[in-house]
């Protein structure tokens, strides 16, 4: 296994690769054209937006690349990702129209893929405090987080079996089984010492357990952020690299944690309009028919893992010179002290 982290293609050799892989997919006289595209953290999958032009039409398309050196995840895989969307690209999930995969690194460098440029707005992740969503009235708020809410459900009803999406996994079973067993591994691979609010929400999630969980496909990284509107409409669920077949309160209790920790979790108050959870866990048991019975628990879960995400990404950080080799950051930030907090409350061990 290699670490990888992103690298900022440069754009004119960008530019010449992605023209000679379409030029070797048979598309006519190709011209790219990069055009500016989102910030990269340094860490996943970087967006590279460009134009492609052949035979007078233009079309606006986006290029998503595996990193190069080190990454958040102990195994990218771009191709499972892409896999994955083209085995759900029938179902009525809003997905950007694929053009295809390239596992070789003779173009870029690196694996890539090819899917058409969706026009809308994703909400700052700290909408709370700043951006279009923060400044929309009550009711704009309240119409996008139910749409996020309603698009969210969409791979929890596809029939996973039936297209055969278990491999979406990557070798581990299918369930909260699995996922706890990935998730206690990549405290590992973060490397210890966590921080022992971690290691007390690891300890209640493998010691409580739930029994009888259902199984759908879940998006992973189900949240706002990574939702494209367009008057007030979800119009694509993006980033995919989180994907598994596993309990989708998961992902519902993702969505929620996120909502909670960029607002109460940094001390601000919650948007108005933003409709409260016991409210949204009630329209995702209506829209899903699933029980949400096992909320509480999964926002441990959530809030664990995007804790030991966070450190990963810290850690990163420390590596590349981005924060001192002294910084508390990577054990000490608004997660840890979120899920510190939650915790707390519960009484956890």
């Amino acid at each position: 296994m290699t670490d990888k982290v992103a690298v900022q293609h440069d754009a004119e050799q960008t530019r010449r690769g992605l023209e000679a892989w379409f030029s070797d997919k048979g598309t006519p006289h190709p011209s790219v054209t990069i055009l500016p595209g989102p910030e990269l953290t340094g860490y996943s999958h970087e967006t590279i937006i460009f134009e492609l032009a052949s035979n007078g039409a233009t079309q606006k398309l986006v290029a998503r690349v595996e990193p190069q050196l080190r990454s958040i995840f102990p195994d990218p895989d771009l191709d499972t990702e892409y896999r994955l969307l083209e085995k759900i690209s029938d179902e009525p999930i809003p997905l950007p129209k694929l053009h295809g995969y390239e596992p070789s690194p003779e173009y870029l460098g690196t694996p890539f893929y090819v899917m058409d440029h969706v026009e809308g707005r994703v909400p700052q992740e700290v909408y709370p405090m700043a951006g279009w969503l923060h400044d929309a009235t009550p009711d704009e708020r309240a119409h996008v987080w139910w749409s996020g809410l309603t698009e969210l459900t969409k791979p929890h009803l596809v029939d996973w079996e039936g297209k055969g999406l278990e491999f979406v996994n990557g070798g581990r079973s299918p369930g909260l089984g699995g996922e706890l067993e990935y998730w206690s591994a990549y405290v590992d691979f973060v490397g210890r010492p966590v921080h022992p609010a971690a290691e007390r929400a690891l300890r209640y999630l493998l010691r409580e357990r739930p029994s009888g969980t259902k199984l759908a496909l879940c998006w992973g990284d189900s949240r706002l952020g990574n939702q494209m509107f367009r008057d007030g409409r979800c119009v694509a669920l993006l980033d995919w690299e989180m994907a598994c077949v596993s309990d989708p309160i998961q992902d519902l209790a993702w969505f929620v944690h996120f909502d909670d920790l960029f607002s109460d979790g940094l001390g601000v108050a919650r948007l108005e309009g933003i409709p409260p959870r016991s409210e949204t866990i009630a329209r995702y048991e209506d829209l899903t028919g699933f029980d949400a019975q096992n909320f509480d628990y999964y926002e441990v879960f959530a809030a664990f893992r995007f804790t030991v995400i966070l450190q990963r990404l810290g850690n990163l950080q420390v590596e590349t010179g981005a924060q001192p080799p002294d910084s508390m950051f990577p054990i000490d930030n608004f997660a840890s002290q979120n899920l510190q907090r939650l915790v707390d409350e519960k009484g956890l061990p």
